[in-house]
């Protein structure tokens, strides 16, 4: 890409190591690239001494669609998917950075470039640069924009204390989502699954969890070589994002707590883990409110190196203004390539209703977004609530308010949880949506160890459809579909209990609406049926069904294609703003789960 002006020839030469502009120069250069240069990073160049390096994220304007990135989804195999999504992004980054790159490694060499950390699950490129240098990538016809990461300062994962109360051999949430009896009846423990717990680090050698610390057999460790060519050095149980090394200790005890409740086996006297078998690969990332690329760098290493489970218990509330779209793009390419997302939903409680409470990308649609009960199934008082909406979020724009998405998806324990410690032999008791998320992380992995072809879609709907529901009937932005039931999930994994996905598009009186079913059989008829009357039970004789639905209506009738996928798309007729709509989709003599829409 050749630079075309003034300013952009400025930014090379400060990759040669001609460095020094003056501020005023700086200024008069930063006019042409401001329309690219996101929130306040304008000001934050104008500010900038010569030499000062800003950390920014510069995104690519090239991107993948959105219709392959679907695609990929529904290709049914997940190892597949995995690769077709690796095959897809990482070309696509590597020939689209590759000009970028090679400036930034010239400025690297005269101290104006620091920290290149590019990024193909969403083509980025983060770095740290002078105010040149930056201005410079701004102008280039390949860069969208370039976003400002800002330090903070503040911690993005503070922890709630513990509530007292008595503590058993068993953690009081592991017992009550039925673990146990997961591991007595069917023998399944959670062996072979990987769970990526992006999070502070861990305390390896701690008794409970020293023999579920995942291992990449493809690195040597400590011989400073990247046997794997995986682009990281020594990355042998994971890696340090936050420092940019194999080191995975954790210094501040939350990453240690949240993998005992995925994975510690109890040898020191209690049992926290959902899963003891499973293996933990730990990935560090930066606890900052500027360290969203760490996390984002986090999700793309455990797609790309055979994570199956990314457990997350953190999120950015929406007042940091954290780049909404960035994060839904790059969890849903991560769900997409089969990996099963699960974050917290937040410990905001009702602070910002009615559409705030939730982080970010705990807000994120198809998200397995976390609330927290106590052991005795009532709402902790800090657990973020929802809706969400995406309405004002370009290019999504979807899920209006009201109603918005409901939020959160499900709900584990997380009050007073008692868990591993980094002192490296003990517990600690902890309380927030942090350590329900690794309950549902744990559950997913005994689900996973019973059907390994199990996608991030697939395990969200057995998770939902066998949850004890709590508070109002039905999900709600309390509980979701309520507090999540191990043994159940368990057991409909095993028995195939896989339910047909339906999946709404936003509802606009007078435009199109789309309505998709995934995971039905394939060459079988679909029908698409909907109500305003609401929830009921209807059996349609003409289909052989019975429907969820009172005085059900026929939308339209569809034939699912070889990989399941029916596709319904309608003019959603005009004057029906605020109607409110249920909508489920059906083979013959088969149902799936309701889903709730609203038309505008």
């Amino acid at each position: 890409m050749r630079m075309n002006n003034r300013w952009a020839m400025l930014a090379l030469a400060a990759a040669l190591g001609v460095t020094g502009a003056s501020a005023g120069v700086m200024g008069q250069a930063i006019e042409p690239a401001a329309s690219k240069l996101r929130g306040d990073l304008a000001q934050v160049l104008r500010d900038a001494k010569p030499e000062q390096l800003v950390q920014v994220y510069v995104v690519m304007r090239e991107q993948a669609s959105r219709d392959e990135i679907g695609r990929i989804a529904r290709l049914g195999n997940k190892e597949a998917q995995r690769q077709a999504m690796r095959d897809l992004l990482k070309p696509l980054a590597a020939r689209s950075q590759a000009d970028v790159l090679t400036l930034l490694n010239q400025a690297a060499s005269s101290g104006a470039v620091e920290s290149i950390r590019p990024l193909w699950l969403h083509n980025l490129i983060g770095v740290r640069a002078t105010a040149e240098v930056i201005v410079g990538l701004a102008q280039r016809e390949d860069v969208a924009y370039v976003a400002h990461d800002p330090p903070r300062g503040v911690e993005v994962l503070p922890v709630l204390p513990a509530e007292g109360g008595a503590i058993a051999e068993i953690e009081c949430g592991v017992d009550l989502m039925g673990a146990p009896r997961v591991w007595s009846e069917f023998g399944i423990t959670g062996r072979g699954v990987v769970v990526g717990m992006i999070d502070t680090g861990m305390c390896a050698t701690h008794p409970d969890l020293r023999n579920q610390v995942w291992v990449n057999t493809g690195e040597i460790p400590n011989n400073n070589i990247d046997d794997d060519n995986n682009g990281y050095v020594d990355d042998v149980n994971g890696w340090n994002f936050e420092n940019g090394n194999g080191n995975i200790s954790d210094l501040n005890g939350h990453g240690t707590h949240t993998s005992g409740t995925v994975a510690g086996d109890g040898t020191n006297g209690t049992q926290t883990g959902m899963a003891p078998d499973a293996s933990i690969m730990t990935l560090k990332f930066w606890n900052s409110f500027s360290g969203e690329q760490t996390v984002w760098d986090s999700i793309q290493y455990g797609v790309d190196n055979g994570a199956h489970v990314l457990s997350a218990s953190l999120g950015w509330p929406h007042s940091t203004n954290p780049n909404r779209p960035m994060w839904r793009s790059i969890c849903e390419n991560a769900m997409a390539a089969g990996v099963v997302v699960i974050f917290a939903a937040g410990n905001e409680g009702n602070c910002c209703r009615p559409t705030d409470a939730v982080r970010t990308p705990g807000d994120v649609p198809d998200m397995i977004t976390v609330g927290a009960t106590d052991c005795n199934d009532n709402l902790a008082s800090f657990s973020s609530v929802g809706p969400v909406t995406w309405s004002n979020i370009p290019p999504y724009n979807d899920w209006p308010y009201p109603p918005g998405k409901p939020k959160p998806t499900i709900s584990a324990p997380g009050v007073n949880t008692k868990s591993t410690s980094n002192n490296c032999s003990g517990y600690i008791n902890l309380s927030g949506t942090s350590m329900a998320t690794p309950h549902v992380a744990g559950a997913v992995a005994l689900m996973l160890e019973a059907d390994p072809s199990l996608d991030h879609f697939a395990v969200k709907d057995i998770l939902q459809a066998t949850a004890l529901d709590l508070g109002e009937p039905g999900r709600d932005n309390f509980f979701g579909a309520g507090r999540v039931d191990a043994y159940e999930a368990v057991a409909a994994a095993l028995g195939g209990g896989i339910p047909m996905r339906l999946q709404t598009s936003r509802f606009v009186a007078g435009v199109n609406g789309d309505a998709e079913v995934f995971r039905a059989t394939p060459g079988q008829t679909v029908a698409f049926i909907y109500s305003t009357r609401g929830l009921g039970s209807t059996y349609i004789p003409q289909l052989d069904v019975t429907i969820d639905l009172a005085s059900p209506a026929l939308a339209g009738i569809r034939t699912a294609d070889v990989d399941g996928y029916a596709l319904l798309r309608k003019r959603v007729p005009p004057g029906t703003q605020g109607v409110r709509v249920w909508m489920q989709a059906a083979e013959f003599q088969r149902k799936s789960n309701v889903v709730e829409q609203v038309i505008e």
